[in-house]
């Protein structure tokens, strides 16, 4: 092994402690709780995990407003009365939860000063190095390099395919290779080209500089999304996701910003070129930034920030919300788990909501741009300006929806109260002919279709949560198939020729945020069934007084239980369950 300077990352090999292999081998840590007792868990393939029960929940009386509550089966009754926050508190946002011990708000800290930071400017410049495309259409790249017709949305198309085609691989590669160094050497790439785009001289030049970015782009949003899931809990990440997408926010903002600045420079070059020279200068900067603080995930680390017990902290925090977190991962070819994948509704349901969601803004074709530019009443300087009002107002969509979910630990509701105001937002640009005041209105609203995406995306990674591999590869066919829809969808719905009246892409925008609240319904129905099956993974073994078996120590009311009476039910239940499931 070659020897590194302390100062470079590289892998920590940290072995989890006695305690933290009984936990990773399913052991759950209980409080001094007489009545609670071990059962095996049988997994369906010969090998059995150590459970133990906390809590007896009787489901004869369960109130119907309790199918609302998203983590009614994996927090006991003593849990969500530490978890739920206090009436007179519900105005005050926190940070860290008041149950959290000192050691864990300090691995947080450390997880935002990391993770948080470089997912800011990370998203932050990648979206500056893709919205400039569009300011620099309107700010003289059109005439300079000879676009024309549906030239500008073919770029974006072809930028898209290149993305496509280069995520495809990280199914296998996201839990077995080095994530800080594969994340590293992309995003040098990506710098490099996105600064010599100043340098094309004609359409085709452009869409192969386009081409390579969008490929190099491939692997920073997955990357976090995986990383981020494995550190924080499923009411944590929220806040956390809220913070990076303010950062492609923020990026579509700056462009114009920085476009509108950059057009007034004196110079030999145009405003255009000094816009892609400043974004790949900065695009470097935050290339070396994410070597340093991408940590890669608990199981694989590779930071210099964070202690041997905080990486074992992190495992166990995630292993207590019923988190794969092993180290090893089956082989990628394995015949089981693509059945399992292929036959599950998680592919079927979450990717046709992934697609639709892909497909329900209107922001990255360039239409409230090409609006402005149709007035004829703005310089390119204004024009540039006032393009940074809707991404603005984005930060602010996005932090009431990903804050709110964290607060309300409502995802599911908040998603759906998102795409409620991206369909108001969209059947007022569908109708058009409205009055100029409430079509700017529409416009500033857009970014709602947005500001979900950070609250879906590890939603999804917490469904699969149980299954490390399985995690791997169906959150990025769920991804890919809503990534490969935009780049189709966005040339029918957008086309430049169309512009600035984008009747048929904004009455699709807002048809398939219709479309998206119905299916989230069906797969909130899913989630729920999925849990209530897997309660006994949180120490939740449930039973009906009514309709079914009541374990003996709950009859008896004895504070001794019969492992066996108690073990033998459950068999019975898991068993059920499996055959339900197939």
């Amino acid at each position: 092994m070659v020897c590194l300077p302390w100062f470079i990352p590289q892998y920590r090999e940290v072995e989890d402690d006695v305690e933290s292999i009984s936990e990773r081998d399913g052991l759950l840590k209980t409080s001094n709780d007489d009545s609670s007792i071990q059962l095996d868990e049988f997994d369906g393939k010969g090998d059995t995990n150590k459970v133990v029960i906390k809590e007896y929940r009787d489901e004869a009386n369960r109130p119907w407003w309790k199918f609302f509550d998203e983590f009614e089966y994996r927090l006991t009754s003593e849990q969500q009365n530490k978890e739920h926050f206090q009436k007179e508190d519900w105005w005050r946002f926190r940070w860290f939860n008041k149950s959290l011990t000192p050691e864990e708000r300090k691995l947080l800290i450390k997880l935002d000063l990391t993770v948080g930071v470089y997912a800011l400017l990370g998203y932050w410049v990648k979206y500056l190095d893709s919205a400039n495309l569009n300011n620099a259409y309107v700010s003289g790249l059109k005439e300079d390099i000879g676009m024309k017709g549906n030239d500008l949305i073919n770029t974006q198309v072809i930028f898209l395919i290149g993305n496509i085609i280069f995520e495809l691989p990280w199914m296998f590669l996201l839990p077995r290779v080095s994530l800080p160094y594969f994340l590293f050497a992309a995003e040098i790439i990506w710098s490099l080209f996105t600064l010599l785009t100043y340098r094309v001289r004609n359409t085709g030049e452009l869409q192969a500089f386009r081409f390579i970015v969008g490929a190099a782009e491939s692997p920073f949003f997955v990357i976090f999304h995986y990383s981020a899931a494995s550190w924080y809990k499923p009411t944590e990440i929220g806040t956390i996701g809220a913070i990076f997408y303010c950062g492609q926010f923020i990026g579509v903002l700056t462009s114009g910003l920085l476009q509108g600045a950059a057009s007034t420079i004196k110079g030999s070059l145009k405003g255009w070129q000094y816009m892609f020279i400043i974004d790949g200068s900065i695009s470097f900067f935050v290339a070396l930034l994410s070597f340093f603080l991408q940590p890669g995930t608990p199981q694989r680390c590779y930071s210099i920030w964070f202690t041997d017990d905080e990486i074992k902290l992190a495992r166990r925090r995630m292993k207590a919300n019923g988190t794969d977190t092993s180290h090893d991962v089956k082989s990628f070819f394995d015949k089981d788990t693509w059945k399992s994948i292929i036959t599950s509704w998680h592919v079927w349901v979450l990717g046709f909501l992934q697609m639709m969601g892909f497909n329900t803004n209107n922001t990255s074709s360039g239409s409230f741009a090409l609006w402005l530019k149709s007035l004829n009443r703005y310089s390119t300087k204004e024009l540039n300006y006032l393009t940074a009002i809707p991404p603005a107002l984005g930060v602010i969509w996005i932090m009431i929806v990903c804050v709110g979910a964290d607060v309300t630990k409502k995802r599911f509701g908040m998603i759906f109260f998102s795409f409620i105001m991206n369909f108001i937002a969209n059947i007022i640009l569908a109708i058009w002919h409205v009055p100029e005041r409430v079509k700017w209105a529409g416009f500033y609203l857009s970014y709602w279709s947005w500001s979900q995406s950070s609250v879906f995306n590890p939603l999804i990674s917490d469904i699969l949560r149980h299954d490390n591999n399985q995690r791997a590869i169906k959150w990025m066919v769920i991804y890919i198939l809503g990534l490969q829809s935009s780049a189709w969808a966005s040339k029918l719905m957008f086309e430049t020729t169309a512009a600035p009246q984008f009747t048929a892409g904004f009455s699709t925008c807002a048809a398939l945020s219709v479309g998206f609240n119905l299916l989230l319904t069906v797969a909130y129905y899913y989630y729920k069934r999925d849990e209530r099956r897997n309660a006994i993974k949180s120490g939740i073994f449930l039973y009906n007084s009514k309709t079914g078996y009541i374990p003996e120590q709950i009859k008896l009311n004895d504070s001794s239980p019969s492992p066996s009476i108690a073990k033998q039910n459950y068999i019975v239940a898991v068993e059920s369950d499996d055959q339900h499931s197939h």
